[in-house]
């Protein structure tokens, strides 16, 4: 290896480990971000039926800091449900009867208040026509509308876990290669600058 290169690779590998160690950070901010989520609706949610009466597909388009746009499917379902149920989520065992939407009056003003739109994935979207029914939980006054029962119960932060323990260690494994190069790297500058013994010298 180059000894002119060989610093600025141990700094390469060195910058590695911490974009890492940065790449482990947003996987545990999102876990927390999520888990977060996930709690306010088993703490405070309401569990009512929801009947689908519309499906659509769409593209949504963002554009990042360097101008590039990246284009994602989406699949969407209109649900009425309703918001006003008076059952907890804590209280919900699967019984059949919970609570649901009125029947539409026709007022397109009034009967907006039971209508939402939730995000699927593409599989749960396959699987569901119009006329199908499900649970949904959905917190008082939050706005985000309501989610699937499926989800919320089901969600586990360890799915985060995986990605973390392979972030750290890359971390580790980077770090150590880095120190490695800097360290030979400096062993070997201290011997080139170190004077040579004089020929005879120590007789």
């Amino acid at each position: 290896m180059n000894a002119i290169a060989r610093p600025w690779i141990g700094l390469v590998f060195k910058c590695c480990a911490a974009l890492a160690l940065i790449v482990a950070f947003v996987f545990f901010m999102r876990m927390q971000e999520d888990q977060s989520f996930i709690d306010r609706y088993r703490a405070d949610g309401t569990v009512s039926r929801a009947v689908v009466i519309g499906m659509e597909r769409d593209t949504l388009t963002t554009t990042t800091r360097k101008g590039r746009s990246r284009r994602t499917d989406i699949q969407m379902l209109t649900v009425r449900f309703n918001p006003k149920s008076g059952m907890k989520y804590a209280d919900y065992t699967g019984q059949a009867d919970i609570p649901s939407a009125p029947p539409p009056t026709g007022n397109p003003m009034a009967d907006s208040e039971f209508s939402e739109v939730i995000w699927v994935s593409n599989a749960a979207f396959e699987a569901t026509k119009v006329g199908d029914s499900f649970v949904v939980v959905d917190t008082p006054y939050s706005g985000d509308g309501p989610e699937l029962f499926d989800d919320i119960r089901d969600f586990d932060p360890a799915s985060y876990y995986p990605g973390m323990a392979l972030s750290l260690v890359a971390m580790l494994v980077l770090a150590a290669v880095g120190w490695r190069i800097s360290r030979d790297s400096a062993m070997r500058g201290v011997a080139e600058v170190l004077p040579l013994p004089l020929p005879g010298a120590g007789r």
